[in-house]
């Protein structure tokens, strides 16, 4: 019996759990200001008009570019329905919902479970 453990055991790696990804994020290194200011002298209104079209990128900034635009459209949608509460009152609201249940089939009635008489 010792015998099968101890060769089971061979195989088995040693060590501390690595991890895909350092705690924090992936960094990446910044430009020089000498490049920098050599780029900015040459295409000074190109790169004014780019910064304005596409905001700067957060290095330790985890998501992808479609998960970035997906919660922009996320705000996006929850400030349109905010505004849409807003505009309405509660007995608007109310007096919307008991229109929308009158539509619906007796299918969707709640059924009776208790019943004496």
């Amino acid at each position: 019996v010792s015998w099968v453990v101890t060769c089971a055991m061979e195989n088995a790696i040693g060590g501390k759990l690595k991890l895909k990804k350092p705690l924090g994020g992936i960094k990446k290194k910044k430009k020089s200001k000498k490049t920098e200011e050599a780029g900015a002298s040459s295409s000074a209104p190109e790169a004014a008009a780019a910064e304005d079209v596409e905001p700067e990128e957060d290095p330790l900034d985890p998501r992808t570019a479609y998960e970035k635009k997906w919660d922009e459209q996320i705000k996006k949608l929850d400030s349109k329905n905010a505004k849409k509460k807003a505009e309405q009152s509660h007995r608007d609201r109310i007096n919307e919902f008991n229109d929308k249940l009158s539509k619906l089939s007796e299918h969707h009635d709640v059924p009776r479970v208790a019943g004496g008489a």
